[in-house]
């Protein structure tokens, strides 16, 4: 069971089923490389989530170390496939 949390976790460090994501993306310009993550168990609790806007807190694999921080709102559906019903909106 090596890929379990310990007893000792705080609740608040736990990801839910959905919720708020952090998208992280590079400034360099021409680069295009971004991530959507769970910022739980990487920061914990809201408190300690990095703030909006600019941060030298992450680094690109294209090396740069400037990125924009930006959180996702009322993100309800839970990780896993996309229905083709929504894909057929964006197509």
């Amino acid at each position: 069971m090596a890929g379990l949390p310990g007893p000792n976790l705080p609740r608040e460090a736990l990801a839910g089923a959905a919720g708020e994501r952090m998208i992280v993306r590079c400034e360099m310009p021409k680069c295009t490389n971004a991530i959507l993550m769970d910022p739980r168990p990487v920061f914990g609790g809201r408190r300690n989530w990095p703030r909006e806007g600019r941060s030298q807190r992450f680094r690109c694999r294209c090396g740069h170390r400037e990125a924009i921080v930006i959180y996702t709102r009322n993100a309800t559906q839970t990780d896993g496939p996309v229905p083709p019903a929504a894909i057929s909106l964006w197509f």
